[in-house]
């Protein structure tokens, strides 16, 4: 079978991405696919990378690299594509929508769920809808001509960003850049005179931008994989080294660890699984996401946080080894992954 991985990308997690590609290229069966890997660089050039480069996380990933001149003929191609891309153009339905273009079957949800599990604005909505609770929550737009507005539910707009923040949400509060992930793009405010400020600078990021209360949680999560019937985790405890689960965190900081199952009680674990195959079916997921909650300290609420289609494939990130703790190493997560594909 011919298989297609893709790197890279325009995203502010391009480099997360080619840590997951290069993992998955590590452990894919070669006796089962003849693998080839493409790589997207910053500036939106493609490139059909040699065989013999088998590590993408360095500076170096694209020597010897060949452009592709015709895109949409290069991925007809191959029997399966595996968008391994995290963030905006690989993770909001961006690849998706070209891919079904080019009739090509591909791993993870389709163009619909993606777009609508990237946008948490957006997913929230849904979420609500399916009544998940979720942590109180406002929408900030940034608007073209650079002013900042809350919308409303009735889509009306109101100019008082500060206040209502402050009326509504109170303090401490996470402002978060909506479509963008691995925490890129989110800020903990807990003065006042930091609120406009880290929505500019969220606002470099997207003009979505999610106000969120801060709550004193313990921070979970747990995998789902499948089309119409779905398999799910246990759920796994993130230990952050710090005050939250930043960029830094995640990929950076040896101090910070993860461990399955969770210390919570197993009534807590349960909710969870239960809920995590609910938000999957709330955006119509297919293929796999690795869904995140909060479990609050202080009154034991459990609340969805997001639903990450595309998580990290990295040899230290949670949505693989919530599956190796099923029993699912990686080499057969990558063959069930491209089989829901072609099932679609």
């Amino acid at each position: 079978m011919k298989l297609l991985l893709i790197c890279g990308g325009m995203s502010s997690e391009r480099t997360i991405s080619r840590m997951s590609c290069t993992n998955i290229l590590k452990q894919v069966n070669k006796n089962k696919y003849e693998t080839t890997v493409m790589g997207i660089d910053e500036d939106g050039t493609w490139y059909k990378l040699p065989e013999t480069t088998t590590n993408f996380s360095d500076d170096a990933w694209l020597a010897g690299a060949e452009k592709i001149a015709d895109q949409f003929a290069f991925l007809k191609g191959y029997d399966v594509v595996f968008p391994v891309l995290h963030g905006m153009y690989g993770e909001d339905g961006t690849i998706q929508g070209l891919l079904e273009m080019a009739n090509v079957p591909y791993v993870g949800c389709r163009v619909f769920d993606s777009a609508a599990a990237m946008d948490k604005v957006m997913a929230k909505k849904l979420f609500a809808m399916a009544g998940i609770k979720q942590t109180p929550s406002v929408y900030v737009k940034k608007r073209y001509d650079g002013k900042f507005v809350i919308v409303n539910d009735d889509t009306t707009e109101t100019e008082d960003v500060k206040n209502v923040v402050l009326k509504t949400i109170g303090l401490p509060c996470f402002i978060k850049a909506s479509r963008s992930g691995s925490s890129v793009g989110c800020y903990k405010v807990s003065q006042e005179e930091d609120i406009m400020p880290k929505l500019e600078e969220a606002g470099q990021y997207d003009s979505h931008i999610l106000v969120e209360k801060a709550i004193n949680a313990t921070e979970l999560e747990c995998a789902v994989l499948g089309n119409d019937d779905i398999t799910v985790s246990r759920v796994g405890q993130i230990l952050p080294h710090g005050e939250f689960y930043t960029f830094e965190s995640k990929y950076e900081d040896e101090q910070s660890a993860t461990c399955i199952p969770a210390r919570v009680d197993q009534k807590v674990q349960d909710y969870i699984r239960e809920h995590a195959v609910k938000a999957f079916k709330a955006v119509d997921g297919h293929g796999l996401a690795r869904c995140d909650f909060f479990l609050d300290k202080d009154n034991g609420e459990v609340y969805l946080n997001e639903i990450n289609t595309l998580p990290g494939f990295t040899n230290i990130s949670m949505y693989p080894q919530l599956m190796r703790d099923l029993g699912i190493d990686t080499p057969e997560l990558i063959d069930r992954l491209i089989s829901l594909a072609q099932e679609r």
